[in-house]
C-alpha cells in the first residue's frame, strides 16, 4: 500500500472515532442531563408542563400500603379541615352532586379504570405541595392564574400574590411540579393521603371566555397555529395576507371546530372537565365554583391549613374582562340552533357531573 493510501486510511479511522466520541459524549450529556433536572418541559399546547415518563402513571387501585407512606416526602404538614361559612355548607353536597353525575356508565370510577391517556392528561394537570399536602387540578379560565399566583408564594418564590414581578406567560411555564412527575407509589400515595381541590364554572360561560381571551384579546403562539386550522377547515374561499398575519375567526367558526375536534384533541383551555380532571375516577375533597370563588378559596386555604399564610385576591384585581351572563349569552345567540345543540351536547357531560343545568334557546 503506498504512503498516500495508509495515510487516508488513518484519516478515516481518526474521523470515525472522532464521530464515535461525539456521538458517546452528547448521550452521556443528554442522559445526565435528564438524571439532573427530570423531565424536559414542552411547550407544544401553550401548557409548559412537563411530558413526564408515562410508565410511571401505571399504577395499582386500592389503598396506599404503609410502605408507600416512605413516599410522602420531608417537611409535609397535617391538614386542617375544618370548613365553616356558606361555602363550608355548600361542599357537604358536592360528593352527592359529582357520585349522581358519574353514574354514567362511560365515567371511569378509579384511577385504574382510565386509560393511559387519560391518566397521564390528568396527573399532568395536578399541580402537587408536598409541605401542606394538597393536589390542585387546574382548569385553564377558571381563575388558575390566581390560584398558582398563591401557590407560588406558599412555595415561597414570591411573597404577594397580586404582585407577580415576571412575564405571565413565563409564570404559568416555569417549574410547577405536577402529579406526573412522580413514580407510581408516589402518585397513589398521594392521591389518597393528600387534599384534592379543583375549580369550576358553566361550561359554555368558559367556552366563551376562551374564545375571547386567545383569539379577540390576543394571539400566542399555540392560539395562533389554533386559528390558522380553523381558517383552513371552515373559512370560505382564498385567505387573505391579513387572515394568515392576523387570523380574525368569528364564534361560529370557533364552535363549529371544538364541535367537530374530539375531547382527546383539544387544547385544554376548552377541552372538558372530565378530560382535564378526571372527577369521577380521583376523588376530590372540594370543588369550588367560580361564581362563589373567593368564599371558595377561604374554604380550601383554610382546609390545607395555609389562611394564615396568604389571602386570595379579589377577583377585581384580576377579572377586568370577565365574561358577563350577558357577554355569554351575546356569544352564543350568534349560533344556528343545531349547532347550539351540537356545543351543549359536546360538554353535556359536565354539565351533568357539577350540577349545572343544562342551557336551553
Amino acid at each position: 500500500m503506498s504512503g498516500w493510501g495508509r495515510s487516508r486510511r488513518c484519516l478515516f479511522v481518526f474521523l470515525l472515532l472522532v464521530v464515535m466520541a461525539t456521538v458517546f459524549f452528547a448521550t452521556f450529556r443528554t442522559v445526565d442531563r435528564r438524571v439532573l433536572v427530570g423531565q424536559v418541559r414542552g411547550l407544544g399546547d401553550g401548557t409548559g408542563e412537563a411530558p413526564g415518563k408515562r410508565d410511571a402513571l401505571r399504577f395499582p387501585a386500592g389503598t396506599a400500603d404503609s410502605q408507600s407512606r416512605q413516599h410522602a416526602g420531608p417537611g409535609t404538614r397535617e391538614i386542617r379541615r375544618e370548613r365553616t361559612g356558606a361555602a363550608g355548607r355548600k361542599v357537604t353536597s358536592q360528593p352527592r352532586t359529582l357520585k349522581h353525575g358519574c353514574r354514567d356508565g362511560n365515567a371511569a370510577r378509579d384511577v385504574s379504570d382510565l386509560s393511559s391517556r387519560q391518566r397521564w392528561n390528568a396527573l399532568r394537570h395536578i399541580i402537587v405541595n408536598d409541605e401542606y399536602r394538597f393536589l390542585y387540578c387546574y382548569v385553564p379560565k377558571v381563575a388558575c392564574t390566581t390560584w398558582k399566583r398563591v401557590i407560588s408564594v406558599l412555595e415561597g418564590r414570591f411573597s404577594d400574590p397580586e404582585h407577580i414581578p415576571m412575564d405571565m406567560y413565563k409564570f404559568h411555564v416555569q417549574n410547577w411540579t405536577y402529579l406526573s412527575h412522580y413514580p407510581a407509589a408516589s402518585v397513589a400515595y398521594r392521591l389518597q393521603h393528600y387534599y384534592k381541590f379543583m375549580f369550576v364554572r358553566d361550561p359554555l360561560a368558559r367556552v366563551v371566555s376562551a374564545f375571547r381571551d386567545k383569539f379577540e384579546r390576543r394571539l400566542e403562539a399555540f392560539s395562533l397555529k389554533e386559528a390558522w386550522t380553523i381558517l383552513e377547515r371552515y373559512r370560505q374561499g382564498p385567505l387573505s395576507l391579513q387572515n394568515v398575519s392576523r387570523p380574525n375567526i368569528t364564534f361560529q367558526e370557533f364552535v363549529r371546530y371544538v364541535v367537530d375536534t374530539p375531547h382527546s384533541s383539544m387544547n385544554q383551555h376548552w377541552r372538558s372537565y372530565l378530560d382535564l380532571c378526571q372527577p369521577c375516577a380521583i376523588h376530590y375533597d372540594f370543588v369550588g365554583h367560580l361564581d362563589t370563588l373567593e368564599d371558595d378559596a377561604k374554604t380550601v386555604l383554610s382546609a390545607i391549613g395555609a389562611d394564615d399564610k396568604v389571602a386570595f385576591p379579589a377577583r377585581s384585581a384580576f377579572y377586568s374582562h370577565a365574561s358577563s351572563e350577558a357577554a355569554v349569552n351575546h356569544y352564543l345567540s350568534q349560533l344556528s340552533p343545531d349547532l347550539f345543540r351540537k356545543l351543549v351536547s359536546k360538554y353535556e357531560r359536565d354539565y351533568n357531573i357539577f350540577g349545572y343545568k343544562l342551557p336551553e334557546r
